[in-house]
């Protein structure tokens, strides 16, 4: 059996259409589990990762649901257990405030809908999944912090990021102590990620998240997937509880 294997083992990932989650459940399907991928409105790329899955001779199936929604996220979880327990959740579904028409919305709005999706979505997904986990005595559950939000960013965008994401931070450690010893929980915090902003992002910032880390390089969306597959994996059986930032060594 290869290292951090999940084999046999079925994974519900909000978000996963394209970017992080889309990586996430490639190197999730690669490394044996059955993958479960979800979006909200992208339904065509997210099926198009779920046959990308397929071709290679993976397991995966596609469930459409917005997390923002009660009954929703309910319904969500009814399918996703419909054909087995699951034996991991990643949270890695989140309100885009940089590439879609939000990036002009009053400040307001778009902490309402930052809110909305990141916290409420993940919180309330989160203990609804993770109730079942601990009732079966076993289950992982990952959620996505930012690793600038202990130390602050100026602008607009520090500012709704670093209050939401602190506030998933703060709730993934409480949630490990509320869920241990059967069901873990760890969050992982990425740094500067290429993701579809980062692809067009000005030069200064290029030029910027160069200056700011250490290994003078962007991350990439399978600096992330790597992680989580070993996270989901019993080589991290002793770990949970934990922020774990993904930053190429960053500090400031």
């Amino acid at each position: 059996m290869s290292f951090a294997s999940l084999s046999n083992l079925r994974i519900l990932i909000t978000g996963s259409s394209a970017g992080i989650g889309r990586s996430i459940a490639l190197h999730c399907a690669k490394a044996g589990a059955e993958v479960i991928v979800n979006c909200c409105s992208s339904t065509d790329k997210a099926l198009q990762v779920v046959q990308e899955i397929k071709s290679g001779g993976g397991q995966a199936s596609f469930i459409q649901a917005d997390v923002r929604q009660a009954d929703q996220r309910l319904r969500l979880l009814e399918e996703a257990t419909r054909n087995g327990p699951l034996d991991g959740l990643v949270n890695n579904a989140g309100a885009d405030l940089l590439t879609t028409d939000l990036r002009s919305a009053p400040f307001s709005e778009r902490l309402a809908t930052l809110l909305n999706t990141d916290v409420q979505g993940t919180i309330e997904l989160s203990r609804l999944a993770g109730q079942q986990m601990l009732e079966r005595g076993s289950g992982v559950i990952l959620t996505m912090g930012w690793d600038q939000s202990d130390r602050g960013m100026e602008g607009d965008s520090g500012e709704l990021f670093s209050t939401a994401k602190n506030a998933i931070m703060g709730f993934s450690r409480s949630l490990a102590v509320s869920l241990a010893p059967a069901v873990r929980v760890n969050c992982i915090a990425p740094g500067w990620i290429k993701t579809a902003w980062g692809e067009t992002a000005p030069d200064y910032w290029q030029q910027r998240v160069i200056q700011e880390t250490p290994l003078q390089r962007w991350g990439t969306p399978d600096d992330i997937a790597a992680l989580a597959r070993f996270l989901l994996s019993d080589e991290s059986s002793f770990i949970t509880g934990q922020v774990i930032n993904v930053n190429g060594g960053a500090v400031r």
